[in-house]
């Protein structure tokens, strides 16, 4: 009775079993490639925004992607979710949230501190990613999870206090909030897939987000459109649209469609800033002061500590588990 009782249990689960570790695979892998891409954000970013006017970057870069995502989404049969009733509202607050404001807050961020100290600063990103997994998505941190977050402040506390590198303090703050704007709009995200695909999430980000940049762009900076005639500046603007916006978003999106949104944070993240620092090194000209390399090292250690302290896989419903693992690549 007891051999039958236990076949019984565990024969439903193992038809998912296949699918879940596939759904892993193909998680982490586009994770990855999200972090290769997450860390040249902070360099492209920063040069954007010391030789072009910021709004015309932010704005030319979401354009470019927009122009990336339509043709597939068109292909896909998808287009027409973009302004459903049902997804469109969901959609802009995403939009908004998620590559509005974090383009201008991010570009206008890094016009007066270094790409280093911005890496530093957005390693706050997992402390948001856990607060909001909690509260939306009922991921509930554990002890480590929160000994982890704590030394995470310990790392970017230890620069903060030395000063320079995170001065002017705005500039420091609107970096440092940027993160918990990208979280937000994660959570909006999560709510839509399913029944939408990543693609067609990404597509409905850039699609509003063009719209409102482009809008303010002609408002308040139209003079700077004459920078376009710069062949550098244009393929610049070309390569963050489609590097940094378009395939990092597809990317992001495919993988916290399948991961747990604050385990793939706490996976992407401490990659980022170790391949930012040698980026702006190669591309930059900057150094990392010690006191910045320490603080960058104690915030990735607490960062690995999130990994170690979190559940990879993404918490569904059961009756979404199968049609989420089934979700093509892109």
């Amino acid at each position: 009775m007891k051999s039958e009782h236990s076949e019984a249990t565990t024969t439903p689960e193992s038809p998912n079993a296949p699918n879940l570790e596939r759904a892993f695979r193909v998680g982490l892998t586009l994770a990855i490639i999200s972090t290769i891409l997450g860390a040249g954000q902070p360099v492209v970013t920063r040069w954007g925004a010391v030789h072009l006017d910021p709004l015309l970057f932010c704005t030319g870069a979401v354009v470019f992607a927009t122009l990336c995502i339509i043709p597939m989404l068109y292909f896909r049969g998808e287009l027409p979710m973009l302004v459903d009733r049902r997804f469109r509202g969901r959609l802009a607050l995403m939009s908004i949230s998620g590559t509005v404001a974090t383009s201008l807050t991010l570009t206008y961020g890094l016009t007066r501190i270094g790409a280093v100290a911005g890496v530093l600063l957005m390693q706050s990103e997992p402390i948001y990613s856990i607060v909001l997994a909690a509260i939306f998505v009922a991921e509930r941190p554990s002890m480590r999870q929160l000994a982890a977050t704590a030394t995470i402040l310990v790392g970017i506390g230890s620069v903060f206090q030395a000063g320079g590198a995170f001065s002017p303090l705005w500039a420091a703050a609107l970096v440092f909030v940027t993160p918990l704007l990208w979280q937000i709009s994660h959570v909006f995200g999560l709510t839509l897939m399913p029944p939408l695909s990543p693609p067609c999430v990404v597509g409905g980000r850039f699609f509003y987000a063009s719209i409102i940049l482009t809008a303010l762009l002609l408002i308040f900076r139209p003079s700077s459109l004459v920078q376009l005639s710069d062949s550098t500046a244009l393929g610049v603007i070309a390569a963050t649209g489609f590097f940094i916006y378009f395939l990092s978003a597809l990317s992001w999106y495919g993988a916290i469609n399948r991961l747990s949104l604050a385990w793939t944070t706490a996976l992407v993240v401490p990659g980022i800033p170790l391949l930012s620092i040698v980026f702006a090194v190669l591309f930059l000209g900057e150094r990392a002061t010690m006191r910045e390399a320490i603080g960058i090292l104690i915030a990735v250690s607490g960062v690995l500590g999130l990994v170690l302290g979190a559940d990879p896989h993404r918490k569904l419903p059961d009756s979404e588990v199968i049609e989420a693992v089934h979700e093509p690549l892109i």
